[in-house]
């Protein structure tokens, strides 16, 4: 065996494993909660398991070669299985019937089904019953060189019509019809913590290699050594989505004001506002209905976030930029804002201290507290809209889906 296969195989080793380890120690951030941490692992060693595969037949004698790329599609299972299953428990949560009475009480008499034990179990079935039938299609149904990857390993005395490559085009339709099934309930449920981009991703990459490799089944003339290195690339793909991503995710925020935005806190124009959805579907309605107030709206959000700067005492600088950038935007230059003009004018004053670096948390407060009224009466108008409604329906819906994934840990409290 080549030093340098040597040294890919212990580098890959040491990789995969620091990433199992740091996945474990955070399992406690929703973003790797979210994922089933145990089943993300088995996912990771499934992947570690393939390159380790290719490595070792790109660099074994022909025997030892034969009985190697056998396991590559066993590998294949312990990739995709558990990578389905992490999905599913995410859908199965996002599932609402109609009588949400039953729903509920379906949730707490058969809260295990929801849970990433019982996901494990069906795993080790699925991957049993799996491996049972490529074993004795490989014993009785073809010769036993035929059920390999025959990219890893071609016997001189393997004819093309003895592989067989049907059955792995067969088992390609199949994984690549789940994955999109999965990738399509994953979007239209609207899911965060970067989960739609993972499984895009996942699915886009294992349709074209299963696509190049199910090619090369059929046509043998290609270069072995081209289809090594595109598996080997392909693994550390899967590796950057579903190892390096959630863990960048986990280390990506320093400070969080995210919570559970229940239906009930619409009532309140602040933390209205404080919710990204909301925001939007506000300020559309403002576009709609009252244009030319759309500053107060922008003046209200950059008043509350220079003020915001100072509860997490972020540093003099940011501040000071903040309070130029507000007094540029909307004291220096007209009246964009359409303040009253003595709001407008004691702010204008109050600006001028910023010349000689002054600036307290108490500035803009005459421009904020007029936002907040004039923006609270167009919000109590918005409230009676059919848009509010659907609204308050969606943030019922994904509140109560919220609850249920708290319930069977998906979502944790970080």
């Amino acid at each position: 065996m080549d030093l340098i296969w040597i040294i890919l195989l212990i580098f890959n080793i040491l990789l995969y494993g620091a990433c199992c380890f740091v996945i474990f120690r955070r399992k406690a951030f929703t973003c790797i909660s979210i994922r089933s941490p145990t089943l993300l692992i088995l996912n990771i060693i499934g992947n570690l398991l393939m390159t380790i595969i290719i490595i070792l037949t790109k660099s074994l004698e022909n025997n030892d070669k034969k009985i190697c790329s056998f396991f590559y599609y066993i590998t294949n299972f312990l990739i995709i299985i558990p990578f389905c299953l992490r999905f599913r428990r995410i859908i199965k949560c996002c599932e609402i019937k109609v009588d949400e009475r039953l729903e509920l009480q379906e949730l707490y008499s058969k809260k295990y089904k929801f849970e990433e034990k019982y996901h494990i179990k069906i795993m080790l079935i699925i991957f049993c019953i799996l491996t049972m039938i490529l074993i004795i299609s490989n014993i009785l149904i073809t010769r036993s060189e035929a059920i390999t990857a025959k990219f890893l390993y071609v016997p001189d005395d393997l004819k093309l019509e003895d592989a067989n490559p049907l059955i792995w085009c067969a088992i390609n339709f199949l994984e690549i019809i789940i994955l999109l099934r999965y990738t399509y309930d994953i979007f239209i449920n609207q899911l965060k913590q970067k989960l739609r981009f993972e499984i895009v991703s996942f699915f886009c990459i294992w349709f074209i290699y299963s696509d190049i490799i199910t090619v090369f089944d059929i046509i043998s003339s290609v270069d072995n050594d081209i289809y090594i290195y595109i598996s080997l690339g392909v693994c550390y793909l899967f590796l950057i989505i579903n190892a390096f991503l959630p863990i960048f995710i986990s280390y990506s925020y320093r400070y969080s004001t995210s919570y559970s935005f229940t239906p009930k806190l619409t009532n309140n124009l602040y933390l209205f506002l404080s919710n990204e959805t909301c925001y939007n579907q506000f300020k559309i309605y403002l576009i709609q209905k009252y244009q030319n107030l759309l500053g107060l709206l922008k003046l209200y959000v950059g008043i509350m976030n220079y003020k915001l700067g100072f509860k997490l005492k972020i540093n003099n600088d940011q501040g000071f930029i903040e309070a130029m950038d507000l007094r540029e935007e909307f004291f220096d230059a007209n009246n964009i804002a359409h303040l009253p003009e003595n709001v407008f004018e004691v702010e204008k004053q109050e600006c001028k201290s910023l010349d000689n670096n002054n600036f307290q948390e108490s500035m803009f407060d005459e421009a904020l507290k007029y936002c907040f009224t004039k923006l609270g009466q167009i919000f109590n108008e918005f409230k009676k809209t059919e848009e509010f409604k659907e609204l308050y329906k969606n943030l019922f819906l994904t509140t109560y889906i919220q609850c249920k994934m708290c319930n069977v840990g998906l979502i944790n409290k970080f």
